[in-house]
């Protein structure tokens, strides 16, 4: 803010930033607070003497000598000067994350929902393309393309086919994994409840890193899945699950079309084109899926056999055409009341 940085400064800065993305915010509040400061100089050219002697008339009581107390040096203020000012750097830190503490939960002005059974495309102020999906939530600043750095929050599933922008990059923040990228397309899939976090690209390439993670940096290339799977089994404290490396396991892998009736699809991205597909899951992957996409409540039943696996497509069918498609390939049954699902 006081002009000092030099250019690689600022490009270690910026990566800085992209792993830490909450540091945008309090970038913001930071500027904020030094626009609003009133003072044309930055801080270290104040009249640091100046400072002390109103410091000195604060707490008068407190520095009147007792019974002949030696005065301190003139030189003393300037001596710890640069202690001065390092504590002046971390109550302005500290004033930044009270008034970040204090803000609204929602920390940006637009926020787009699309609710379960839905799904939505949409096109933020910058160009950048976007497809909602299910169950899903997107939250950026009405200002977006007009910042340096194009930050949007996703609580869910989304497709990005993002405008190009030189030095002006375009960033995914997820709870778990954030994403950065200047013009490519590609799926980041990030429900809150889900045990596995995952982003495919399609085109171009992204720079990933995992949140508790942020030293490590993540490169892929086109047509490369990255997967973030989150141990459960541990511990019952999810900060402290994330808090813990070992209770995450990383896989990066080629994606590859699934083949039904003649046809490929890529799993990771139909959903965009309103064609659910999966291939070879149980019950229980399917359940969430089923869900969100068809906004049901689904209960299934302990005499399910957890051996059964489904292969298949869902394009214009309901939750009843789609369980009975399946009891063609598995045998059991299902109870449908409003949107309660029984399978037993």
């Amino acid at each position: 803010m006081a002009n000092e940085a030099t250019r690689p400064e600022l490009e270690e800065l910026d990566e800085l930033m992209a792993i830490y993305p909450d540091s945008l915010h309090y970038e913001e509040v930071l500027k904020e607070i030094w626009s609003d400061s009133g003072e044309e100089k930055p801080l270290h050219n104040l009249h640091l003497n100046r400072l002390f002697e109103q410091h000195k008339l604060k707490f008068s009581e407190e520095f009147e000598p007792d019974v002949q107390e030696e005065a301190l040096p003139a030189g003393w203020f300037k001596k710890y000067a640069g202690v001065f000012a390092i504590a002046c750097s971390l109550f302005l830190i500290c004033l930044a994350a009270l008034f970040q503490l204090n803000k609204k939960a929602v920390d940006f002005d637009t926020e787009i929902v699309s609710g379960k059974g839905m799904r939505k495309k949409i096109t933020l102020p910058d160009g950048t393309l976007v497809w909602l999906n299910a169950d899903s939530k997107l939250s950026y600043d009405s200002d977006l393309d007009e910042k340096e750095r194009r930050l949007v929050h996703l609580v869910g599933e989304a497709f990005f086919d993002v405008a190009h922008r030189k030095n002006r990059p375009f960033i995914v923040q997820t709870n778990k994994i954030s994403i950065k990228v200047l013009g490519t397309a590609f799926n980041v899939k990030a429900y809150d409840l889900d045990q596995v976090s995952e982003a495919t690209l399609l085109r171009g390439s992204i720079e990933l890193s995992v949140n508790n993670r942020s030293q490590q940096k993540i490169l892929l290339k086109p047509s490369e899945k990255f997967a973030l799977t989150e141990n459960r089994k541990t511990s019952k404290d999810k900060q402290a699950r994330l808090r813990d490396s070992d209770d995450l396991t990383l896989k990066i892998e080629n994606i590859a079309p699934v083949r039904i009736a003649g046809q490929d699809y890529i799993e990771e991205t139909s959903w965009k084109d309103d064609v659910l597909v999966f291939k070879n899951e149980s019950f229980e992957e399917l359940k969430p899926k089923l869900e969100r996409w068809f906004n049901v409540q689904i209960e299934i039943g302990g005499n399910v056999p957890k051996s059964y696996r489904f292969t298949g497509i869902f394009k214009n069918e309901d939750i009843k055409e789609a369980l009975t498609a399946m009891q063609l390939i598995k045998p059991f049954h299902f109870n449908l009341k409003a949107d309660d699902v029984i399978i037993y």
